[in-house]
């Protein structure tokens, strides 16, 4: 009896204070709360890698009241969308004011861009999220290396796939890398290859002086991400190392040679197990040999193949696949032609890659100075040779500045002073090409394909005589690149023409 009169109790007492809850209610009086509005904003936007990116939002209050910005903090962050970000890359702020103005320097992909207000009284907050998708103003085109003062500066001619024309870029490594290099100019080189220390294929992008060469992660077209040459060599370097000459065996093919500063000669095969750091300028079991600067890979090759010359002992020697050493090469004509004791002085080689695939190597007599030019080909380490002429010299073709063999005809074109002739192999006649008049001559060559050999604007373009150019009097704003369309007759002609550059020491195509 007891038990159940303490339950009745109980229940009167629960119902009581259910009534005083009711009666409290009614004691207050209820308002919608007063919520921020960010408006003016779009629902996605297109940003460029390295440019400037401005939104101006505006703040209102859902009762109409007048909003201080004062009152608020804010945060502009942005969300990489990709799977293959690392939780702690996916977030990157781009600013803490209201407005967002700052310049992009994200890497091309798709984001989530938030802007977090914050109210400094209440600790309520308000956040608008929208789509960025970002893309790189630079993405193909000629890059230009100049001298300016004694200092490198790197220009680009970007191409423009909306107006098919190329915009001028200048100073590269101050405006979108925000680094400069040390020392004065000596090379740029575009190439694809395998990375051997992240073990990705990469679009890679060497800038070399005299001092440094710095290397590139373009993948994305960005210039942020670039390391010390000397990072990529596996064997201990001094402090002004760099790379002499680049060269790489193109034609899509992920292999590459590399002469540095310390006279060794390098290939790097990722895919092989070869990398940069061992000296295979030697034969095997000997010492280091001293090559010329002239080195002639066979362009496109799916195996490593490359032609050198020993300048102590005037001979060709051949790095085949994945040796450590040169090899000595025979001839098939012996009585024609012997690439293992030549007697002469190297003054230019290359792969010329006409009908007939072949390499050209123009050699000098020590003595006499007479010249001689060899066209060949190869079956492994014998050389079969097509022609060994000797030449006749009306232009001192033997103390030329620079040469170049034309990829279609098979013309070699070559400069003295402010002029340039043209030598026909195959005829035996050299002729005035062009005569650049009062201005000087920086450079000539035809661009090579490292990457992408199917797309018929690259072809185009790399059948043209490039002609770098200046004013002695103003060398660092007179710089002009010239290109030119070869005929079977007749003089060049001119087909584009671009100026704004310093003096010119290299040029290469970012395919």
């Amino acid at each position: 009896m007891k038990r159940l009169l303490f339950i009745i109790i109980i229940c009167i007492s629960v119902l009581n204070a259910f009534q005083s809850c009711q009666k409290d209610l009614g004691n207050y009086t209820y308002t919608d709360f007063d919520t921020l509005k960010i408006g003016g904003i779009d629902s996605s936007y297109l940003a460029y890698n390295e440019q400037s990116f401005k939104i101006e939002p505006n703040l209102n209050l859902s009762s109409g009241g007048k909003v201080d910005p004062s009152n608020y903090t804010y945060e502009w962050y942005t969300i990489n969308q990709s799977s293959t970000v690392l939780n702690g890359d996916k977030k990157k702020v781009l600013g803490n004011k209201l407005n967002l103005d700052t310049v992009i320097s994200l890497a091309p992909a798709n984001y989530h861009l938030h802007l977090r207000v914050r109210n400094t009284s209440n600790n309520t907050l308000s956040e608008f999220i929208t789509k960025l998708s970002v893309t790189s103003v630079l993405s193909n085109g000629w890059l230009v290396l100049s001298s300016i003062d004694g200092k490198s500066r790197l220009d680009m001619l970007n191409y423009n796939l909306t107006t098919f024309k190329y915009e001028f870029y200048q100073d590269i490594l101050k405006n979108f890398a925000r680094t400069e290099v040390e020392g004065a100019p000596k090379l740029v080189m575009f190439l694809n290859d395998r990375d051997a220390i992240q073990s990705k294929y990469v679009n890679r992008i060497y800038v070399g002086t005299d001092k440094t060469t710095i290397s590139f992660d373009n993948q994305q077209n960005t210039w942020t991400d670039f390391r010390n040459l000397r990072k990529e060599i596996f064997r201990a370097t001094p402090e002004a190392y760099h790379a002499e000459v680049i060269q790489p065996v193109g034609g899509g093919k992920n292999m590459c040679y590399i002469l540095d500063s310390e006279g060794v000669l390098m290939h790097q095969n990722v895919t092989q197990n070869m990398l940069y750091g061992s000296t295979i300028n030697r034969l095997n079991g000997g010492v280091r040999l001293n090559i010329s600067k002239f080195i002639a890979p066979y362009y496109g090759n799916y195996s490593a193949y490359a032609v050198v010359f020993d300048k102590q002992n005037q001979r060709f020697l051949v790095h085949n696949s994945t040796n450590y050493t040169l090899l000595i090469p025979s001839s098939s004509d012996p009585e024609l032609f012997t690439p293992e004791d030549m007697k002469m002085d190297l003054v230019y080689m290359e792969r010329v890659l006409t009908a007939t695939n072949q390499f050209y190597a123009l050699l000098k007599n020590p003595t006499n100075n007479r010249l001689k030019l060899v066209r060949f080909t190869h079956d492994g380490t014998v050389f079969n040779p097509l022609a060994v002429d000797d030449i006749e010299n009306p232009y001192q073709m033997e103390s030329a500045e620079w040469i170049a063999a034309d990829p279609t005809f098979g013309y070699i074109y070559y400069t003295m002073g402010s002029k340039i002739y043209q030598y026909d192999p195959f005829n035996k006649k050299h002729s005035l090409a062009l005569d650049a008049g009062t201005r000087r001559i920086s450079k000539i060559k035809f661009q090579k394909l490292a990457y992408i050999i199917g797309n018929s604007r690259y072809n185009e373009f790399a059948k043209r005589l490039i002609v770098c150019t200046y004013d002695a009097i103003s060398p660092n704003t007179s710089g002009k690149m010239d290109f030119y369309d070869i005929n079977l007759s007749g003089a060049p002609k001119l087909a584009e023409s671009y100026s704004g550059f310093g003096k010119i020491v290299d040029v290469c195509y970012r395919e």
